[in-house]
């Protein structure tokens, strides 16, 4: 019993130190197929997060939207901003590099690196975005749904969550995110 008690902490302490208080539940990460011709050029630009699986760190807040540029030498810059549940604007700088194909190691400070696979986009209305960590009989998530607008009509929101389910992830987790006139987004 000390010994599960142990690995149980072990868990969530390493959990904490990877940043990664996300979705967690019992199971195993998918096999997950990226975008295998993602091309980082025209994936610059402003996404809007529509929805996403809890993350911890996130908490409450809305608005969410993240600005990626290019710095050159294949390294892009990744400029996350927010409102947080006490109407306050919050922003953090981190960096991205393609690992390979569909796969991004984003690094903020203070969080250890992720790889963010993107499992699809058109580069113009969405993007799918997965992660997914295991630690035993656990597996630490988190998704995006991105836009290039505040919004998604249904077929392009039903386009993006499909490649979440093509690659055996459920959709359950997801929560919306509020966007609206009112957000404090930068220019």
């Amino acid at each position: 019993m000390a010994r599960m008690v142990f690995v149980a902490i072990a868990v969530c302490l390493l959990g904490v130190a990877r940043g990664m208080l996300r979705e967690v539940s019992e199971g195993v990460c998918p096999e997950v197929t990226p975008k295998a011709d993602l091309d980082p050029v025209p994936y610059l630009g402003r996404w809007y997060e529509i929805e996403r699986f809890s993350l911890l760190w996130e908490g409450h807040q809305d608005c969410v939207n993240a600005i990626y540029s290019d710095l050159g030498d294949g390294v892009l810059e990744v400029h996350n901003t927010a409102r947080t549940e006490n109407g306050e604007f919050t922003e953090i700088y981190g960096t991205a590099v393609v690992l390979e194909p569909g796969v991004l190691l984003v690094e903020f400070p203070g969080h250890l690196a992720s790889k963010y696979q993107v499992l699809d986009t058109d580069y113009e209305n969405f993007s799918s975005v997965y992660n997914c960590e295991q630690a035993g009989d656990l597996r630490f998530q988190y998704a995006w749904v991105l836009s290039r607008e505040m919004t998604l009509d249904e077929a392009t929101l039903a386009t993006a969550q499909q490649a979440f389910t093509t690659n055996g992830i459920d959709l359950g987790p997801f929560n919306m995110t509020y966007q609206g006139d009112d957000c404090p987004y930068p220019m």
